[in-house]
């Protein structure tokens, strides 16, 4: 986003439907476009290296509703459509500034579609609390929200960034199972638990 803002576009609709992620680096040898965990030819089933230790790239998608401003030009639009219909300040009367609207979407993304998904995001409500501001001038550019996140990622335990990601409302059984499976990958006392406990709870 600092990089599209940089360049005088407002995506203007930064939802989770609009942001794609190529999976590239976790299939070596690629994947089948429609049935991603199997080989290309969609016959034999694939598992993708750990994302913590290969770095992906993610991508904006649907710029049918961006807007590029000449340098210098007003970043004031109108318009109430767009997927987040929680952004205060969308109106198809009031000029809005489209930079803030962006913000504030992607803020709001990183609140449902992390915080309350999944335990153990509270580092990020600092960064969601800026971007998701009511008052969009008290909201930061994104040239300022990078190096917040930056600084954020920077300071977490490099331990707990390994950890899998647990949902909210998922149970005591669930947490074990996933927990135990969830292990770094060539634990093979940890791979022939997970087996042993699948086997398990297919007969509870």
């Amino acid at each position: 986003m600092s990089f599209m803002h940089g360049h005088n576009v407002a995506h203007r609709d930064c939802t989770d439907l609009n942001i794609m992620m190529d999976g590239a680096a976790l299939y070596p040898d690629g994947f089948h476009p429609i049935r991603m965990n199997y080989s290309r030819d969609g016959v034999f089933k694939v598992e993708p290296l750990p994302r913590i230790d290969n770095s992906v790239r993610y991508y904006f998608i649907d710029f049918g509703m961006s807007t590029k401003f000449a340098t210098g030009a007003s970043p004031y639009v109108v318009g109430a459509k767009g997927r987040d219909q929680d952004v205060p300040e969308l109106s198809r009367d009031v000029p809005y500034n489209a930079y803030e609207v962006d913000i504030y979407t992607l803020g709001n993304l990183y609140r449902k579609e992390f915080f309350e998904k999944y335990q153990g995001m509270d580092f990020l409500i600092p960064l969601i609390d800026a971007m998701t501001e009511e008052e969009p001038d008290h909201r930061p550019s994104a040239t300022v929200a990078l190096p917040l996140f930056r600084r954020i990622h920077n300071n977490l335990d490099s331990e707990l960034i390994r950890l899998r990601l647990r949902p909210r409302y998922e149970t005591v059984s669930e947490r074990i199972v996933r927990d135990t499976c969830g292990r770094k990958r060539g634990d093979q006392h940890a791979e022939a638990v997970c087996r042993a406990i699948k086997v398990v709870t297919n007969y509870i």
